[in-house]
């Protein structure tokens, strides 16, 4: 299968059953980027583990045994940059191992080899001897993974964030629970359990390889077929998360000692990624709160000057639909009162097409500056392999959304959750 991209194309392999390579052959960068996915269903119990197994996996091998020693070969490879993160695809857990590194043209031939066999080795040779990962190295990385996880309180924008998920979503729904996992489970995690942690990832998460750049796309299916992948069974399995919505909308209120309130409100918005409306879903959203341009922008925080910040942002993968503003909280009532008319007026379809048009203009600008950034188009071909479709013409689906479109999906918008977090302590 060959998919047309951006100044180049991307050709793809099956290296076994399960492992795919996705190769996109391009001139247009100075750097290649090698992206290595490892995709499961998340659940309660796998989450933490595989955010501290990744820590593990770009901290030491059994080669480069420490921080420093790996640091020292990156170096020598240009400065490559060769990390791993964590994130959520829809209900899909992503362990992700990236590379951005020079191209062979401009610094030497056989960097890319280089670079491929660092990446080997960080994924086949961790340090594991005795079934058991190295207990000081482990102990660190879990330390600081917990350091890492408390510190995010102290982002009240982004702890409002986390309470409206709590509420939006169901009590056992794995999407409350954050990618990089969570404080009560750490202590449950020690180095000899995590080792079948990794086993289990790499022996039968879906694997997902993303090379981007100019290169020899033969050698790189014949670097990447060294790897000797078991074949694992890929299961069907639906990315999307579906939620009924509930009757009534579910509210909490909170006191915190801070300057700038957050009031956070959450929709059901059953539109899903790349499905029909999806595109008129986008374009709703960047006239209510998606964009500069938008009504929570330009009326709630420019006219009336009730928010420090007024926002909504869509969530395709789980049907949702959030505001977030930061307000004084003398002015909740009427900030909440605002923000639900921008809300309706959307509905009622109350946005001239002059609007509608730099929205759209707004959007198209957005994904086109995008694809001046390799990893950008590295993550969009990543994600269509992993829905199994090709990328759309997202310029064209964008111009195709009609007003009629946009005031449809907006009608399907139904309230779920109000989180507000006041800083007034008189109260």
């Amino acid at each position: 299968m060959t998919l047309r991209v951006d100044g180049g194309f991307a050709l793809y392999f099956q290296l076994t059953d399960g492992v795919e390579l996705h190769i996109i052959k391009t001139s247009q960068f100075k750097s290649n980027q090698i992206v290595v996915n490892f995709g499961t269903p998340q659940t309660s119990a796998n989450t933490t583990a595989r955010s501290l197994l990744g820590d593990l996996l770009e901290t030491s091998t059994h080669k480069y045994p420490t921080q420093t020693a790996l640091a020292r070969q990156l170096s020598q490879l240009y400065g490559a940059d060769v990390g791993t993160g964590v994130g959520r695809i829809g209900t899909l857990h992503s362990v992700r191992l990236k590379a951005r590194f020079i191209n062979d043209r401009y610094s030497y031939d056989g960097l890319l080899d280089n670079v491929i066999d660092l990446i080997h080795e960080m994924l086949f040779n961790p340090l594991i001897d005795n079934e058991s990962f190295d207990e000081p190295t482990f102990n660190l990385q879990r330390a600081n993974l917990r350091s890492a996880i408390q510190s995010l309180d102290d982002d009240k924008q982004y702890y409002a964030e986390t309470q409206l998920r709590k509420l939006y979503f169901d009590d056992d729904s794995i999407m409350q629970i954050p990618s990089f996992g969570r404080l009560a489970d750490l202590d449950q995690l020690n180095a000899e359990n995590l080792v079948p942690v990794y086993r289990q990832m790499i022996t039968s998460d879906r694997i997902n390889i993303v090379v981007l750049g100019d290169v020899d796309e033969r050698h790189v299916v014949d670097r990447f077929k060294e790897f000797n992948f078991t074949p694992r069974p890929v299961a069907d399995h639906d990315m999307m998360y579906h939620q009924d919505a509930r009757p009534d909308v579910t509210q909490k209120d909170e006191i915190q000692a801070i300057n700038q309130s957050k009031l956070n409100l959450a929709y059901q918005l059953p539109v899903y990624f790349n499905e029909p409306d999806y595109y008129a879903a986008v374009v709703m959203n960047g006239i209510l709160g998606g964009t500069p341009l938008s009504k929570l922008f330009v009326n709630v925080r420019e006219k009336e000057s009730l928010a420090y910040y007024a926002s909504s942002r869509y969530h395709s993968f789980s049907g949702m639909l959030s505001i977030q503003t930061g307000i004084q909280n003398t002015n909740y009532e009427r900030a909440r009162v605002l923000i639900g008319q921008q809300v309706e007026a959307v509905k009622a379809g109350e946005f001239t097409a002059e609007l509608l048009r730099e929205v759209k203009d707004s959007l198209i600008n957005q994904f086109q500056a995008s694809l001046d950034v390799a990893g950008n188009i590295a993550e969009r071909q990543l994600i269509s392999a992993l829905l199994d479709r090709p990328a759309d013409d997202v310029v064209q689906k964008i111009e195709d959304v009609t007003a009629t479109q946009v005031m449809h999906v907006a009608s399907l918008l139904e309230l779920q959750a109000i989180y507000y977090l006041n800083g007034d302590l008189t109260k």
